[in-house]
């Protein structure tokens, strides 16, 4: 007789200055909940000044102590977010895997009032090694014009975790200001990996 596997939870975690009802986030989630997932989309705390150690303890507190049996969406800031709240998992604690948007570990064109928010975020070190070991499957979209995340986040996230990465043409920060309200490869990407 098969083991009955858990069902996978899938947490959307957006991005700085957002909410979980931006970009194509509320598409995917119904679009997911359709095909029978649970998703959660947690609204992240203190959005306009996002700190590392309130928004993994919210993101801890949505997932559970053990994170198994989740699969992780995150947008730019909520990438960082899903990353530090694995590297923090217990040894059994293993997700399903992740896909990320414009995730990034350096960011270009801050404002002077952006800078100290984004500094922390930038220099507190993660171990990679621990966060690959919790994190089976990573997918990673960019896009060839983001104004915030440079190229070289493409590469650093192949070398680092492992990702597959898709550079996508013409997106920027691929959210609404590109006309992003869904999000085609995204879903097939979480609904192969989820398959």
């Amino acid at each position: 007789m098969k083991e009955e596997q858990p069902t996978t939870r899938v947490f959307i975690v957006h991005g700085w200055g957002d909410k979980p009802g931006d970009h194509w986030m509320p598409w995917l989630k119904e679009q997911l909940e359709l095909k029978g997932f649970t998703v959660a989309a947690p609204a992240m705390p203190r959005t306009e000044a996002p700190a590392i150690g309130a928004w993994i303890s919210h993101l801890r507190r949505e997932v559970g102590e053990t994170g198994e049996a989740a699969y992780y969406v995150g947008h730019s800031i909520g990438c960082q977010t899903i990353m530090r709240h694995l590297e923090q998992l217990p040894a059994s604690g293993t997700a399903r895997g992740a896909t990320f948007v414009a995730p990034w570990f350096v960011l270009t064109n801050l404002t002077a009032e952006e800078e100290p928010i984004a500094q922390p975020w930038i220099d507190t070190s993660i171990d990679f090694a621990r966060v690959r070991s919790r994190l089976p499957e990573l997918t990673a979209y960019f896009s060839d014009d983001d104004p915030y995340v440079s190229l070289d986040n493409q590469s650093l996230f192949e070398q680092r975790l492992g990702a597959r990465t898709h550079l996508l043409k013409g997106l920027k920060h691929m959210g609404v200001e590109s006309g992003m309200t869904t999000f085609a490869e995204l879903l097939a990407t979480t609904l192969k990996a989820l398959g």
